[in-house]
């Protein structure tokens, strides 16, 4: 006679996973019908743990990656390993590089600096030669076409006066969004 029961283990197995060395998390096992959410779930975590640490050291994530190395375990396809893969550029650590070494972007920083007070100083006097056309224009057309272009200007003059400092503030409340959570 011939045994009709089906084996849960068979058709369901349990896989067990171990952490790399270093890596948080908990080893646990879990059956292959839950093993991608199992698997997911912790390089999702790996990607959390590296976008925090990049931001709390001035850094930025410019490509992440998770793959799943998928193979049939019993009845189903079963996540058996997962990889996170981050590439983060942190601009502050390189920069004091380069300071040890050479000067060199202390520099670069002042040329940039000096160009863009010159850019600013440039919108500034067209800002002003514009206005002047305005008021000497009687051309109602003219005077709105100039009027906005004007508002235009002095809308890059702003965000190029307050560029840096915004950027700068953004990073450090990325920071702390991700200190205060994770």
């Amino acid at each position: 006679m011939i045994d009709m029961r089906i084996n849960p283990d068979v058709v369901n197995p349990l896989l067990g996973y171990r952490l790399d060395p270093g890596e948080p998390g908990l080893a646990s096992s879990s059956p292959a019908s839950l093993s991608v959410i199992r698997v997911l779930s912790q390089e999702t975590g790996n990607l959390m743990a590296f976008k925090k640490e990049a931001a709390q050291n001035g850094g930025y994530v410019v490509y992440s990656r998770i793959s799943l190395n998928m193979q049939k375990r019993g009845s189903f396809l079963a996540a058996i390993a997962g990889k996170t893969e981050v590439m983060v550029v942190y601009k502050d650590k390189n920069k004091k590089d380069l300071d040890k070494n050479n000067n060199v972007f202390d520099k670069k920083d002042a040329d940039k600096n000096i160009k863009k007070e010159q850019k600013i100083q440039k919108l500034e006097m067209l800002i002003n030669r514009l206005k002047g056309y305005v008021n000497s224009e009687e051309d109602s057309e003219i005077k709105s076409d100039i009027e906005n272009k004007i508002k235009i200007l002095e809308n890059q003059l702003i965000m190029l006066k307050l560029g840096n400092y915004i950027s700068n503030q953004n990073d450090d409340i990325l920071g702390m969004i991700f200190t205060a959570y994770f």
